[in-house]
């Protein structure tokens, strides 16, 4: 049976380590900045909460076209 894995050619482990955990990390930061958000006491801003929402999912699927 052939392998249909995707061959990547000249990935740096190290780099892409390291994006990962950015990736990661501004994930995080994004979803306590929407979850402060949506437990504030004044008026939400909804055009906001679906930009962090947005940039989340953006990075989640860029986070999962990473090689590990």
């Amino acid at each position: 049976m052939t392998n249909f894995r995707s061959t990547h050619v000249n990935v740096n482990e190290t780099e892409t380590r390291h994006l990962r955990q950015r990736l990661q990390v501004e994930i995080t930061w994004l979803s306590r900045q929407l979850q402060d958000m949506q437990s504030a006491d004044h008026l939400p801003d909804h055009s906001l909460q679906q930009t962090y929402r947005e940039m989340i999912f953006s990075r989640r699927a860029l986070l999962g076209r990473i090689p590990r």
